[in-house]
């Protein structure tokens, strides 16, 4: 498990996730210290999903979302994750980051926007039924 005041991630076994919480609004390093962590839990279990709660989400700066497209996303699809989840609430304020992150995950990931951690898993399980890999 990795914590800071900005985020908490850690990997559930019983689901074959990699959990990353927002906690609050996080820049620069604050923002990709926990990003990294969880990328290094990809890492260590192939495969597995990932989950972001961005209920208490926040716009990105332009120099992390750069960031975020030209290092992360190429690495994340490295680790053989296949399914991105988003915690959201039906309607967010960060409606527009969300849309932008989004359309990049899409072209190498399945994206699950859901109000509970529980349903991304349910729907994941669905995407990936008789492929016995969840």
């Amino acid at each position: 498990m990795f914590e800071t005041e900005f985020a908490k991630t850690e990997y559930i076994e019983k689901d074959n996730a990699v959990f990353h919480i927002w906690k609050k609004e996080a820049h620069f390093e604050d923002y990709r210290a926990p990003v990294t962590a969880s990328l290094e839990m990809l890492r260590e279990h192939p495969g597995s999903l990932f989950i972001v709660d961005a209920r208490s989400g926040f716009e990105d700066v332009p120099e992390d979302v750069e960031w975020g497209f030209e290092y992360f996303l190429p690495e994340l699809k490295k680790t053989g994750c296949r399914i991105w989840g988003f915690i959201l609430p039906e309607v967010s304020d960060i409606e527009g980051e969300i849309d932008l992150w989004t359309a990049e995950i899409v072209k190498n990931f399945t994206v699950i926007r859901a109000v509970s951690y529980d349903e991304i898993i349910s729907r994941a399980r669905e995407i990936d039924a008789g492929t016995n890999t969840i």
